[in-house]
C-alpha cells in the first residue's frame, strides 16, 4: 500500500499544492500544509478500509488540514472572518462545470428546461411548474429525472469522487465513454 500512497501523491502533488494554496494563498505555508497532509497520509494508510477512494480520502484529509489552519487563525486572531464558502473547492467545481453544461444541453428539451430553471437558475419550483403549466408534482418528478439522466451521463464521461455530503472531491475524464465519442461535448470539455 505505501508504494501505491507514493504513486499516487507524486501523481497528484501539483495539484494538490495548487488546491491548498488556492485556498490559504501562502507558498510556505502551502507547502508546510502539503507536507502534513503527506504526513497524515502516510502513516495512516492503514485505517483506509477501501483503497480505491485513497485520492478522495487524500482530499478529505487536505480539506481538513486547511479547516484546521483557519480555525488555529481565527482562534488566535478573532479578526479573521473565515466563511466555510472559501474551504469549498471552487476551481475543481468549475472545471467540472465545464463539462456538466455540454451534457446538460445534451438532455431532452423538456428536462433541460427543468433542470436549468431549477438548478441553474435557482428559480422555485411551484414557480417552474406554474411557467410550464404542469402539475407541482410532475415538474419535481422532471427535474428528478433529468438530474439523474445528467448525474448517469456524467459517470459514462468521468470519474467523479464525492463527499458524504456530495460534494466533489476529485475527478478524472475518462478515456472512452459509451454515449460520447471522441467528437462530442463532453469529451472535448473534460480532456
Amino acid at each position: 500500500m505505501n508504494t501505491e500512497i507514493i504513486h499516487v501523491w507524486n501523481e497528484m502533488n501539483d495539484r494538490l499544492t495548487n488546491f491548498v494554496n488556492g485556498k490559504v494563498k501562502d507558498s510556505e505555508l502551502t507547502k508546510d500544509i502539503v507536507q502534513d497532509v503527506f504526513l497524515k497520509v502516510f502513516s495512516k494508510s492503514d485505517t483506509l478500509k477501501h483503497k480505491e477512494k485513497l485520492v478522495s480520502w487524500i482530499y478529505q484529509i487536505t480539506r481538513n488540514e486547511i479547516i484546521n489552519h483557519f480555525r488555529n487563525v481565527n482562534f488566535y486572531n478573532p479578526s479573521v472572518a473565515i466563511q466555510e464558502d472559501e474551504i469549498n473547492d471552487r476551481k475543481l467545481t468549475s472545471e467540472l462545470a465545464k463539462c456538466v453544461r455540454p451534457v446538460i444541453d445534451s438532455l431532452p428539451q423538456k428536462y433541460k428546461e427543468a433542470l436549468i430553471l431549477s438548478d441553474i437558475e435557482n428559480i422555485p419550483q411551484k414557480e417552474i411548474a406554474e411557467r410550464l403549466n404542469i402539475s407541482y408534482s410532475g415538474l419535481k418528478s422532471r427535474v428528478q429525472r433529468a438530474r439523474e439522466m445528467l448525474k448517469s451521463t456524467c459517470e459514462q464521461c468521468c470519474d467523479i469522487s464525492t463527499d458524504v455530503y456530495g460534494d466533489i472531491l476529485d475527478y478524472k475524464p475518462k478515456g472512452y465513454s459509451k454515449k460520447f465519442n471522441t467528437d462530442d461535448n463532453c469529451n472535448q470539455s473534460c480532456d
